[in-house]
């Protein structure tokens, strides 16, 4: 199990804000075999993994694995155009999720977190488009 403050999304911030951030955050739980995200829904929240492995499929047929520090859920709530691949739980996983309705604020309240997703987004790009 990794703590939040460990995340590589909240790595390196002033203890007071991970407070703060833990705090807006909710525990959600998912046993492994579970689709946490289905490609083309809506989006229900963004979440950081705080223990256990998610599997990453693409349209293209990509798969990926995530766990503890990573997070996701980011793509559908900036655009508003669905989930973009589907996520599974591979084994039992703990997410800090924070919900839809609260994102937009989040992302005001911390600007170093929005910076960083955005360089989390450029590093998929240039992924995807190398074919990677």
């Amino acid at each position: 199990m990794i703590e939040l403050k460990d995340a590589k999304l909240f790595k390196g911030l002033p203890f007071a804000e991970v407070l703060q951030i833990q705090s807006q955050m909710k525990t959600v739980k998912h046993p492994a075999g579970h689709e946490i995200v289905v490609r083309g829904e809506g989006g229900v929240g963004f979440m950081t993994i705080t223990e256990g492995t998610v599997v990453v499929e693409t349209p293209q047929g990509r798969i990926r694995k995530l766990g503890p520090g990573d997070s996701f859920g980011e793509m559908a709530l900036l655009d508003q155009e669905g989930r973009s691949a589907t996520i599974r739980a591979e084994s039992d996983v703990t997410l800090a999720a924070i919900p839809e309705w609260t994102f937009r604020p989040f992302l005001h309240e911390h600007p170093e977190v929005a910076y960083r997703l955005l360089q989390t987004l450029s590093q998929r790009l240039r992924q995807a488009e190398s074919g990677s």
